[in-house]
């Protein structure tokens, strides 16, 4: 009997993961299927130069963020307790998109330069730019991580560390090991979505593999031509994805709570820490400050953003509903898994991250032009497609960490002692889903919110996403409008996270209560 729902419960899981997986590489699946007949494209010189700038700038950026975000975790552990929600602070900016980081480096290089000129002409474009923005856009991510990491160290390897040896030496012998799994995987993330990025790096006059794709397409209109052309970017994004499939797997393991210890650090060590979390203060307040010189005499400039916001969040929730289903089936099936398969699924529920969001646009838009779905290009749905292939994956993964963290021993209980399987999963698993559900669902709002590389595929005919209005003013240098389009998104996504902070500040209170109680 037992074998007999080992085998059903395993259908079921590779249905789930058949159906996500057919979902999120439909686009690739189609240009496949349509266009054989196309010419293959092969690297050369200049194509392999710029897929070097690729690697240069998202290996950059990948390194600071580890770096930052380890270091400056460690320094936290001693000046927050372990339950304080204080501790989060870094994730107040987290869901800003990257051009709003590049508008604020403009404009504080625009001031430096009316004092130093010679600063100006040599920081307003280069490479230099594209990791500082990059990792400023990705450091509360990496940080989330890195403090989870950080909390997996049990009280007692730390006590015993720390009789041995000195704080320092304890941290990187017992701390940073559990650290670095939660760090590297989200490195790896970071990593490939630096790499299948164009519009920080073509704001800064860098030209990246990525943009060479986006151009190929918009001059000869060949989309099979572009899934080769892709297929080196691909490749170099799977690879990553797979080498770091161990760091994947080893934060499966269900989270710890009890750290509490505060060990005292040398001079040196706390001092670069203190450094780390003043650039965390940094990626908070820069882009605040340096609006401030383009504040004045843009009141008028904020109607007229309203239109395409209201396009952009009417997108976002759409693409939110399409990747619920697709990726909770797939997050269950990752958590209910044994190891040995998990870590097969895991491999191959990471792969869609690999492909380029314009890649994903270009498929999407001949799926639609050459099916009986193009009446459905001049609706919403049409755009929210393609938003929901290109962020199910993340969807996928935030879901499945917070399944990690749910009562399983009661959920199997409820299976048993109900009558129907469906009363226990509405009256007990569902309950334990929403969590997840939710903060999924706002990851993919705020991604499709900010979203430039896909967008800039898939507009509707007379609608332009703010996203992409903000990026092609950015090019323009229209400073006062940017401005004003950014704080609208600004106070949208400001506004998304405070609901989130209320809400999962009242269930911890709630909890609370109860465990007093």
């Amino acid at each position: 009997m037992t074998c007999r729902k080992s085998l059903l419960r395993n259908k079921y899981h590779n249905i789930a993961v058949l159906f996500y997986l057919y979902i999120s590489l439909l686009p690739v699946i189609f240009l496949l299927l349509t266009g054989k007949s196309e010419p293959h494209s092969l690297l050369n010189m200049r194509r392999t130069g710029l897929m070097v700038n690729s690697v240069l700038i998202a290996s950059g950026t990948v390194i600071v963020c580890v770096i930052i975000s380890t270091f400056a975790a460690m320094r936290m552990q001693t000046i927050f307790k372990r339950d304080s929600v204080f501790k989060w602070f870094f994730l107040i900016m987290s869901p800003m998109p990257s051009y709003i980081y590049a508008l604020s480096y403009m404009n504080l290089i625009r001031l430096a330069g009316k004092i130093f000129p010679v600063f100006l002409r040599s920081r307003a474009a280069g490479f230099f730019p594209c990791i500082f923005v990059e990792s400023m856009v990705f450091l509360p991510f990496a940080m989330a991580a890195a403090v989870s990491g950080l909390e997996q160290a049990e009280n007692n390897e730390w006590r015993a560390a720390l009789l041995l040896t000195d704080a320092d030496n304890a941290f990187f012998r017992v701390a940073l090991p559990k650290q670095l799994p939660f760090t590297l995987a989200m490195g790896a993330v970071i990593f490939v979505l630096s790499i299948t990025d164009y519009a920080i790096p073509s704001l800064f006059q860098v030209n990246v593999y990525s943009m060479e794709i986006f151009s190929d397409y918009s001059a000869a209109g060949q989309s099979v031509h572009s899934l080769w052309l892709s297929l080196p970017l691909i490749l170099i994004a799977s690879f990553v994805l797979l080498i770091s499939l161990s760091a994947f797997r080893n934060i499966s393991r269900p989270m710890k709570t009890e750290l509490e210890i505060k060990p005292e650090y040398s001079k040196a060590l706390s001092g670069f820490g203190n450094i780390c979390i003043a650039l965390l203060f940094l990626q908070i307040i820069l882009p605040l400050i340096s609006m401030i010189p383009s504040l004045a005499g843009i009141s008028e400039e904020y109607v007229s953003a309203w239109e395409e916001l209201g396009y952009s969040c009417m997108t976002g929730l759409i693409a939110v509903l399409i990747t619920l289903i697709p990726s909770a089936a797939v997050a269950t099936a990752l958590s209910d898994e044994k190891p040995g398969r998990r870590s097969i699924m895991m491999a191959v529920s990471l792969l869609p991250l690999s492909v380029p969001g314009v890649l994903s646009g270009i498929g999407v838009l001949k799926f639609f032009s050459d099916t009986a779905l193009y009446p459905l290009r001049s609706s919403l749905i049409f755009p929210a497609v393609g938003m929901a292939i290109r962020y199910m994956p993340f969807s996928m993964i935030i879901q499945y960490g917070c399944y990690l963290r749910m009562d399983r021993e009661r959920i199997n209980a409820a299976e048993l002692l109900q009558p129907r399987r469906g009363i226990a999963f509405v009256k007990v698993t569902l309950p334990f889903m929403a969590p997840g559900l939710f903060i999924s669902s706002v990851v993919v709002f705020l991604l499709t919110l900010g979203d430039v590389g896909t967008a800039l595929m898939l507009m509707i005919a007379g609608k332009e996403p703010l996203s992409v209005k903000i990026y092609n003013y950015l090019h323009y240098g229209s400073s006062e409008t940017v401005t004003a389009f950014c704080l609208v998104q600004m106070a949208v996504c400001l506004g998304v996270m405070t609901v989130l902070y209320l809400l999962v500040n009242r269930k911890r209170v709630t909890a609370s209560k109860r465990r007093g109680a």
